[in-house]
């Protein structure tokens, strides 16, 4: 695992992978949804497969003494990797965001909180299922495959988005208030940060399994390929 991985970072990463981390500083851009900076991200992861189907290196891959699976768990763990290492830098700049904005709440969408860093891990997991295992069933389809994904991360991101923003503009309405008071506000009382630990925790465990199903998924799709 540790060789095909080395192999994804030195053959499959164009200069547009870190150069998509610089989008984490959309989070300091006040009045924004900042869950779009997480599609950025899945950009990133775009354009790797991108290099990879451009390299041929599907048929390289399956050249090397490995199962289709480890290629599978070796391309999913890069995938893995550039999302974690984004989430790390979310949450820094979500510091930051604080430092500028104080307890101001974000009308244009989710605020910089524990909360927008779940949203993240919602959308990966959304951008994984629907792209990963759609790539090893076509690898030529990738510009495709990552249009249904786009579709759907959109999607994620407008709903999301959409009752934050919704929550922080309108007053009276039971369900509003809660998301207002405890989810959509930079946790800084213990009621607020339980209630986005929590989501925290789900979102992770939502992620999670997204993971290992779409191994499962993309490992099957892989092995019935014909190359």
């Amino acid at each position: 695992m540790k060789a095909l991985l080395n192999k994804e970072l030195k053959l499959c990463t164009p200069l547009q992978v870190p150069l998509f981390f610089v989008f984490a500083a959309m989070l300091l851009i006040p009045s924004y949804p900042y869950l779009v900076a997480g599609f950025f991200i899945c950009n990133a992861v775009f354009y790797s497969f991108a290099m990879s189907t451009g390299q041929n290196d599907v048929m390289f891959s399956v050249l090397l003494p490995v199962s289709k699976k480890d290629i599978v768990r070796g391309k999913l763990t890069y995938v893995v990797c550039i999302q974690l290492v984004s989430m790390l830098l979310f949450a820094g700049m979500v510091f930051v965001n604080h430092a500028m904005y104080k307890d101001v709440i974000n009308r244009g969408g989710t605020t910089a909180s524990i909360t927008l860093l779940a949203f993240y891990l919602l959308l990966y997991s959304v951008f994984n299922a629907v792209y990963i295992p759609g790539y090893f069933k076509a690898p030529h389809k990738f510009g495709i495959r990552f249009l249904k994904a786009l579709i759907a991360c959109f999607a994620v991101i407008l709903i999301c988005e959409g009752v934050m923003a919704a929550s922080a503009n309108a007053e009276g309405v039971a369900a509003f208030d809660f998301i207002r008071r405890y989810l959509n506000v930079f946790p800084t009382d213990t009621a607020a940060l339980v209630c986005q630990l929590i989501t925290l925790a789900v979102c992770v465990a939502v992620y999670a399994v997204t993971n290992v199903l779409v191994c499962k998924k993309a490992a099957s799709n892989f092995e019935k390929l014909d190359i």
